[in-house]
């Protein structure tokens, strides 16, 4: 039987996107829209942002999103190992 397709699996394939993006080029938002904030952290239920990565990243440059992707990255990893 498959696994059902959570927000997680869908970020994944864009952060392996994102992940052979150019430098310093614009890079696709990690929104899914999935926009619940667990109670148990400070994370966004679709797109594991802060409220505060959520906040600036249209204010951000692509090497400040670079970073913020660079650290979803790491929960996407630590979701994927926990599930």
């Amino acid at each position: 039987m498959s696994q059902p397709h959570t927000p997680w699996q869908s970020l994944r394939q864009r952060w392996q996107q994102v992940d052979r993006t150019p430098q310093g080029q614009p890079l696709v938002s990690p929104c899914m829209s999935v926009c619940i904030m667990k109670t148990d952290a400070d994370e966004c239920h679709g797109c594991l942002r802060s409220l505060d990565e959520i906040a600036r990243w249209g204010m951000s440059s692509p090497q400040q999103q670079h970073a913020v992707w660079q650290r979803l990255g790491q929960r996407i990893k630590q979701h994927f190992e926990e599930g």
